[in-house]
């Protein structure tokens, strides 16, 4: 009896210490996210996030683009499947007004997109200054490497 007592004592430790978030400690480079991040600032990133949880508009997350080391981080504003019109002074999704956490006055990079069925429209905070989708296009699931939790 006491060996399967150890046992499942045993299993239980284990299975605990897997599930706990796998973070990863990332700096922010430049001014595109700003005020949300500050360049220099240290961040930690869960990158197991997205393997329990679904991937939310607004969730501020750490990706490539081409190369693996390489990596950004930004504010997902475009789910799979939609048509986002960048405008100079506010941001439409399927026709309807996104509701942005700063606000966006005399934005220099306007246009029209659209999101793929496995596709994400991000966007940095310094609306003005970002390095984003409006430049390189939509990213995949798969390029997403984790969710900014701090």
């Amino acid at each position: 009896m006491k060996k399967y007592i150890f046992f499942l004592f045993v299993i239980v430790i284990l299975s605990a210490c897997n599930e706990k978030p796998k973070y990863e400690e990332v700096e922010i480079i430049g001014p595109s996210m700003e005020p949300t991040c500050k360049d220099g600032q240290i961040l930690k990133v869960d990158a197991d996030y997205y393997n329990r949880n679904a991937i939310e508009r607004n969730d501020i997350v750490y990706f490539y683009k081409d190369q693996k080391d390489k990596c950004y981080v930004k504010r997902i504003i475009g789910l799979p499947n939609e048509e986002i019109k960048v405008m100079k002074d506010k941001i439409l999704i399927d026709g309807i007004q996104l509701e942005l956490p700063y606000r966006l006055t005399d934005n220099p990079n306007v246009g029209d997109y659209s999101t793929g069925a496995n596709e994400y429209f991000v966007i940095g905070d310094n609306y003005g200054n970002s390095l984003d989708s409006r430049m390189f296009g939509a990213i995949s699931k798969e390029q997403i490497i984790g969710k900014l939790v701090e």
